[in-house]
């Protein structure tokens, strides 16, 4: 099964919050997955056996939460759609008292 690298960043300037954030998201990964050390930035690469992108992209975000650190860490990946985000919002004409 092949591996996919899903980079990370802590929220907090790297506060001792944030490495507890990064210790449990580690503690809520599968064994088979590794998570590098945080940068001067705080970012940092969560490292996943799976089939793709979004299944690797599933096992982390399924971690993330299932660590209570929605709060503390942000995704860096960006999807690679055009207008993702008309996807699910439509379009400005759509919105009720649109002109």
């Amino acid at each position: 099964m092949p591996e996919y690298e899903i980079g990370l960043i802590t929220q907090h300037g790297g506060t001792p919050r944030d490495e507890q954030a990064h210790d449990q998201l580690a503690s809520a990964l599968p064994d088979e997955a590794s998570v590098s050390d945080t940068d001067a930035d705080g970012a940092f690469t969560v490292t996943v056996d799976a089939d793709d992108l979004d299944d690797a992209l599933t096992i982390v975000w399924d971690a993330v939460g299932a660590s209570g650190t929605d709060d503390h860490l942000l995704f860096l990946e960006h999807p690679d759609l055009p207008e993702h985000w008309r996807s699910r919002s439509g379009t400005p004409g759509d919105l009720p008292g649109a002109l």
